[in-house]
């Protein structure tokens, strides 16, 4: 059983890098079309913070590899392929610290858009590793984005709920919210230039979490209030 998970995940990571986001038509966008982009990347930069609820703990430590990726752009989002998944890509570092208090940070990027971010989770019960007894966690965070024709900043919060149905099976599900601004730094439109578009995202997601001694893997799908998406995480936890 253990193979068959491994095996599972290689492929779905293997089918997650194989996506592409080009950002190049942006300077051609009218002002219709980067509203709907902003809620589409705000989507992906705020996305595959949680895959559990569980504090770390003082002392604990969690880096992992993630990737999120949305099925397909907004049918007003004419930057992004139509009908074509987009994502990105994240290094993610926890550590936990006294009080069921967890702080991470986060990097990614992909095809000249660049993402940092971070945040603090705290646990909203007492911890525990016992079968079917839920744990729960809400998750603050702040994201910065930059390409070279815009940026955005994105702030969010999230409330998790996870717990252990077997010594290797954790399924997970959470929910939140994020305010997105994106300000345009390049625009083939002169009346766009420094103009800012503000957007809120509701979001929320299901999945599952594996866990074989000190190594987590994770896949979850993401609705968001137009369209759905993916994430996946594999690293270590401990």
């Amino acid at each position: 059983m253990k193979k068959i998970y491994i095996f599972s995940f290689i492929f779905l990571f293997s089918s997650c890098f194989s996506f592409a986001s080009d950002y190049s038509n942006f300077k051609n966008a009218d002002s219709g079309s980067i509203k709907a982009f902003t809620r589409d990347i705000g989507n992906i930069v705020g996305g595959s913070v949680l895959y559990s609820a569980r504090a770390l703990g003082f002392g604990g430590f969690s880096v992992n590899y993630k990737y999120v990726y949305q099925i397909k752009p907004e049918y007003k989002d004419t930057i992004f392929e139509k009908n074509k998944a987009f994502g990105i890509k994240y290094v993610q570092v926890e550590t936990g610290l006294p009080y069921r208090i967890d702080t991470y940070i986060r990097a990614g990027g992909k095809d000249g858009f660049n993402v940092i971010g971070g945040g603090i989770k705290y646990g909203l019960k007492n911890v525990t590793d016992e079968n079917f007894k839920p744990n729960m966690i809400l998750a603050l965070n702040s994201h910065m984005g930059v390409y070279k024709d815009f940026y955005i900043l994105s702030y969010g919060a999230q409330l998790g709920l996870s717990m252990r149905i077997s010594s290797h099976v954790m399924p997970f599900i959470s929910s939140g919210m994020d305010s997105v601004k994106l300000k345009v730094k390049s625009s083939n439109d002169v009346t766009l230039i420094n103009k800012s578009f503000y957007q809120r995202i509701i979001r929320s997601s299901a999945g599952l979490r594996f866990k074989f001694n000190w190594i987590n893997m994770a896949m979850a799908y993401e609705l968001y209030e137009k369209r759905g998406g993916f994430n996946a995480s594999l690293g270590v936890r401990f």
